[in-house]
């Protein structure tokens, strides 16, 4: 990758996840100074956009540093959150074919969970895509947002690599959130990279309950990721 200075919009996606990532790690600029040899100065610049290009040197350094692929600060028109799992390489047939699935997956989910939720006594409101959940039901004093997330094929090594890129994604999110929110859970269609994203990551700088969930016969099955 060389060089170049970013337009505004991918300049405000740089800040934004830089500043997720290391809200998530909870990590001060000082803390990030010293994992990276960068002054404090020039992380904050970098994070507030006083810097208008991120040398892919230090895109090296910081994706190190912050736990995450490079591809993290250079594909920053690719919202690995949303139904564009396919990149532009990809068929129209199959990216056609791939969002049929991911609305297919979220209709379901929100068909299943809907009455689930209200059964045990939450209010349940649908989310417009974009939103942190697409579900959020609420209780009392409760706010939980649950996301649903499909996965094409865990045996398949470009999209297993999505499902960890859609991840940090929805954990930068989560940690920039500033609204009422007292549990965050992920619903997949495939257990196996549930289950794997468990074991892999810890969430020891979180304070609220986040989740995997998969949808069973009579409800769903929930998995939570350690402190």
């Amino acid at each position: 990758m060389a060089d170049k200075s970013l337009n505004s919009e991918e300049l405000q996606e740089l800040r934004r996840r830089l500043r997720a990532r290391r809200l998530f790690l909870d990590l001060t600029y000082q803390q990030l100074a010293d994992k990276t040899g960068m002054s404090k100065s020039t992380l904050q610049r970098y994070e507030t956009g006083g810097i208008k290009n991120l040398p892919y040197d230090k895109i090296l350094v910081l994706s190190k540093a912050l736990e995450v692929p490079t591809n993290y600060f250079t594909d920053l028109d690719q919202d690995y959150t949303g139904t564009n799992e396919m990149n532009n390489r990809s068929s129209p047939e199959a990216r056609h074919d791939m969002m049929r699935q991911v609305r297919e997956f979220e209709k379901l989910a929100i068909e299943h969970m809907s009455p689930v939720l209200l059964q045990q006594g939450y209010k349940v409101e649908l989310e417009p895509r974009g939103s942190l959940g697409d579900i959020v039901a609420t209780k009392s004093k409760e706010s939980w947002h649950i996301d649903a997330m499909y996965i094409r094929d865990s045996t398949d090594r470009k999209y297993h690599s999505f499902t960890f890129h859609s991840f940090f994604m929805r954990m930068g999110r989560l940690v920039t959130y500033d609204g009422p929110l007292t549990k965050y859970s992920i619903l997949f269609n495939m257990e196996s990279s549930a289950r794997e994203l468990i074991e892999r990551y810890k969430l020891p700088h979180l304070n609220i309950e986040v989740s995997v969930l998969f949808l069973t016969d009579d409800g769903y099955e929930e998995f939570f990721f350690q402190k």
